[in-house]
């Protein structure tokens, strides 16, 4: 039954008072050899499948805790040496810097200043004869290989990201996509981007990645067996969802299903069992078919 309703001036809303007519309707529709080549039909037969319900987030490359360190020397004094240039690559114990104290001397004493980890030089501030003191910057080590995924969880996501989720990474300029894992979580909403910051490890650091290099992240959020069909075969009824499944010959059944997680062009339902013929080309019609009264005489 329709129903027309006066909401305001010179305007209306349209009321589809289906359900009780819906739950009178026989749920089968008939249909002619005819009818089913004009209609074009496709049919498929419903599998189970793993389905994965994934969130995608986006962030860039950083440095993860205990990956990166300054060099600074411990004296007033004067640059005299510089052994490493930037990028090239060090040993925890190697020589950095000879700083030439103030102290006098003959010659006056120079001290100098290792590397405090193994890693790649990052920057160099430093430049020979300039006058230090103990905090200033020499160099900036890091250890490139070792980068963690900083992506950021807006709000409506927050409750299903957490540590220990597995996601897979596709970053900007690189052919392969990359695996990783959810390891560090912050406590806290970011109120300038007002999204939760997570960490991602990868399964295999890559040499070629850079810090800030942007990045994509599918993190997946729940995992489900269920029985699968083309998301073209459902269709819309209201707020719900339906099939129609070829029950033999000329017969489909209007068979209501919950939707549950769609991935790849496929949404797993509950209502249908694994090995049901579904039409996934030509549904929609039939569904005007079976709400204008369902069977067909074959000459129609």
């Amino acid at each position: 039954m329709i129903n027309f309703r006066v909401v305001a001036a010179g305007a209306l809303v349209l009321a589809l008072t289906t359900v009780p007519a819906l739950a009178r309707r026989s749920p089968i529709v008939h249909l002619s050899p005819a009818n089913i080549s004009a209609l074009g039909l496709k049919i498929i037969s419903a599998r189970t499948h793993t389905l994965h319900a994934r969130r995608t987030l986006y962030g860039d490359f950083t440095l993860p805790p205990d990956t990166e360190a300054v060099v600074t020397p411990r004296i007033r004094g004067r640059v005299t040496a510089l052994y490493a240039t930037v990028g090239a690559a060090v040993r925890r114990g190697a020589p950095l810097a000879r700083i030439q104290s103030l102290l006098v001397g003959n010659p006056p004493p120079s001290v100098v200043v290792h590397a405090p980890m193994s890693g790649v030089v990052e920057t160099r501030p430093a430049v020979l004869g300039e006058a230090v003191a103990p905090g200033t910057l020499l160099y900036r080590l890091m250890k490139p290989h070792r980068l963690w995924l900083k992506a950021y969880v807006y709000q409506q996501d927050v409750a299903v990201v957490y540590r220990g989720q597995q996601a897979r990474i596709r970053a900007l300029g690189i052919a392969i996509p990359l695996s990783g894992r959810v390891v560090m979580v912050a406590p806290r909403i970011n109120p300038r981007r007002g999204a939760e910051t997570i960490w991602i490890a990868l399964d295999h650091p890559q040499a070629t990645l850079r810090p800030a290099l942007f990045a994509r992240a599918s993190v997946t959020v729940a995992s489900a067996r269920q029985v699968a069909v083309p998301s073209d075969a459902v269709v819309a009824v209201g707020t719900g969802h339906a099939v129609f499944v070829a029950i033999g010959g000329d017969r489909f059944r209007y068979t209501p299903v919950t939707v549950g997680i769609r991935e790849h062009g496929y949404c797993g339902v509950s209502g249908l069992k694994a090995g049901a013929r579904v039409v996934t080309q030509g549904n929609a019609e039939l569904y005007t078919l079976w709400m204008t009264g369902g069977k067909l005489k074959a000459d129609s």
